[in-house]
C-alpha cells in the first residue's frame, strides 16, 4: 500500500537540549519516534524505528505501507545556537532497501 500524502513528523528540542522526531498521528496502528543529541541523530533514529516497525508488522503478517515523511519543527521550536540549519527541510522519503 502506497501513502501518497507525506506524513507529518514533528521535531522538538527539550529543555535539556535533546531532540525528538515523532509522528503525532497513530492512524496506521503504530507510532514512530526517534531521539538523539542532535536533530540529525533524532531523524536517523526515527528512520531506524521505521525499519524496525516494518519488520515487526511484516512478521505479524501485516502489510507495512510505503510512507513519505515531512519533517516540521514544533510550534515555538527554538534550536540551540549550535544547531545547523533545519535538516527537516531536506526531502524526506523513506524507501526500504531490499536485503
Amino acid at each position: 500500500m502506497r501513502i501518497s500524502v507525506p506524513i507529518k513528523v514533528i521535531i522538538e528540542v527539550s529543555k535539556d537540549g535533546l531532540f525528538s522526531a515523532f509522528m503525532p498521528s497513530n492512524e496506521y496502528g503504530f507510532g514512530l519516534a526517534g531521539y538523539g543529541e542532535t536533530e540529525e541523530e533524532a531523524i536517523e533514529d526515527f528512520y531506524a524505528t521505521v525499519s524496525e516497525t516494518k519488520e515487526l508488522e511484516e512478521a505479524d503478517g501485516r502489510v507495512f505501507p510505503e510512507l513519505q515523511f515531512k519533517f516540521e519543527h514544533a510550534v515555538g521550536y527554538a534550536a540551540p545556537k549550535t544547531a545547523s540549519p533545519c535538516v527537516a527541510e531536506k526531502p524526506a522519503k523513506y524507501d526500504v532497501e531490499e536485503q
